[in-house]
């Protein structure tokens, strides 16, 4: 059994993917694990598989974009740990990379899941983060979210600037910076995460990264010092990343 360190981890969208890999790294490090997924079944599957390596993970459901789903995790986590030491808002899509034109219904349903939702349940979640001694919430974001990328190397990320996906990655690094400069004065520090491209679902097989190197990033900002976190910043493996 992994010796548990007191630190309770909720990871949105970690059936598969890089919350799944994000969870097994932190659980190995002795953090308990909270995974959510639309699919409770999905999620319990990827739970029994890491209880069974000896770490401390549980499941609970979540449709991020479900007002009445969030408040379940709330009080989930409420009646089950008493507190939240870090919120990791993982879970998002991208609807434009199929060949076809982007629209406005796409571009909608992209922001309701990647910009609304981790609004909306970190502010759900903040009574329970100002119980921590080492609040951090880490938005994972993406450098095609970066308006100066955008600006100054077009020529390099254009066949990848999706206006639904780009845009909502490029809100969610604004709500990083207001999420940080509102809840620092309650000892919860915000920071969002760029994890490179990554072979995912969403990332595909042509990503030259695997998985376990693309949770890295969101690893080393839950386990870094709490005087060296990246707050109001971007980054990724160490490195600032422009906005």
């Amino acid at each position: 059994m992994i010796e548990k360190n007191g630190k309770v981890v909720l990871i949105t969208g970690a059936n598969k993917g890089l919350g799944k890999e994000i969870a097994r790294q932190l659980g190995g490090l002795g953090y308990t694990v909270v995974l959510t997924a639309r699919d409770e079944e999905a999620g319990q599957v990827v739970v029994d598989a890491l209880c069974a390596e000896g770490h401390d993970a549980h499941a609970v459901r979540l449709e991020v974009t479900n007002p009445e789903h969030i408040a379940n995790v709330a009080t989930y986590l409420e009646e089950k740990f008493g507190k939240l030491d870090v919120l990791i808002n993982n879970a998002g899509i991208s609807l434009e990379w199929d060949g076809q034109p982007s629209d406005v219904d796409k571009l909608r349903r992209t922001l309701e899941v990647n910009t609304i939702a981790p609004f909306a349940i970190t502010e759900r979640l903040i009574p329970l983060l100002a119980k921590s001694e080492d609040a951090r919430v880490i938005n994972h974001s993406s450098g095609l979210g970066s308006l100066t990328t955008a600006e100054n190397a077009w020529d390099q990320v254009s066949d990848f600037m999706a206006p639904g996906y780009s845009s909502s990655k490029a809100a969610l690094n604004m709500i990083t910076i207001i999420h940080h400069k509102r809840l620092a004065p309650q000892g919860i520090i915000v920071g969002a995460a760029h994890p490179g491209w990554v072979k995912t679902d969403l990332g595909t097989s042509a990503a030259p990264t695997e998985v376990a190197d693309g949770a890295k990033t969101v690893v080393s900002m839950v386990t870094v010092a709490r005087d060296a976190f990246p707050a109001a910043q971007m980054t990724h493996m160490g490195k600032r990343l422009p906005w």
